[in-house]
């Protein structure tokens, strides 16, 4: 499998990795690895880290698209009734 986004461009480079969501192969210098640390619930709802922290990679895209959605306001922004949401509901 071949890096997509070199592909895009023109250039054959193999992939390394698939994004962990759109499933895009990515190469070294187009796979974006971040931290993430898994949990399990415990009594009363409560989550507790187990494990050593893991890994998850993106494509640059799956990647800004998952920083704008948790972003300075998080998904909060996106419930009804927010500024945001009443800016762009039609008026009228």
């Amino acid at each position: 499998m071949n890096c997509y986004d070199c592909a895009v461009r023109a250039v054959s480079t193999s992939a390394v990795a698939v994004c962990v969501d759109c499933g895009v192969g990515l190469c070294v210098d187009h796979a974006e690895v971040t931290p993430r640390r898994l949990t399990r619930t415990a009594a009363m709802n409560r989550a507790v880290p187990v494990g050593p922290v893991t890994r998850t990679v993106r494509c640059h895209l799956c990647r800004a698209a998952l920083d704008a959605a948790t972003g300075p306001c998080g998904p909060v922004a996106a419930r009804a009734g927010s500024p945001a949401t009443a800016r762009s509901a039609p008026t009228g």
